[in-house]
């Protein structure tokens, strides 16, 4: 089992070489949690980056939560929010309720979770 995991990171690693935004994502998940190597934290943002820069919508909400908390990279409340901001503006649910949770007015809280929910509901594969 390990040696499969171990393949897979491999695997990963390579593709995430080739400049693939979902190889890096994976890697960055790989490194973050330490599954099938040893937790990096730094390796993991580095890969996580790469993923969000090149547009896809969770990694972008990985690396806004990993720049909050400081995991990995010098903490950054300004470029978290704005990658959070990014990541909502491509409809990705979890980051439309992180804004909601953060609007101080109701009404904007609101509309963030509802577009969240019709998000959710219009997700491929449901």
């Amino acid at each position: 089992m390990k040696t499969l995991v171990l393949a897979l990171a491999l695997l990963c690693a390579g593709a995430a070489q080739a400049g693939d935004a979902r190889a890096d994502y994976e890697l960055g998940l790989r490194y973050r949690n330490g599954i099938g190597v040893a937790a990096d934290p730094v390796r993991a943002a580095r890969a996580i980056e790469a993923a969000a820069r090149d547009g896809m919508p969770e990694a972008m909400f990985t690396w806004s939560n990993m720049l909050a908390a400081g995991e990995g990279v010098v903490a950054d409340a300004a470029e978290a929010r704005r990658w959070l901001e990014a990541a909502a503006a491509l409809g990705f649910p979890a980051a439309l309720q992180e804004l909601a949770l953060r609007a101080p007015d109701p009404r904007e809280a609101e509309l963030l979770m509802r577009q969240a929910a019709h998000a959710l509901q219009h997700q491929p594969g449901l």
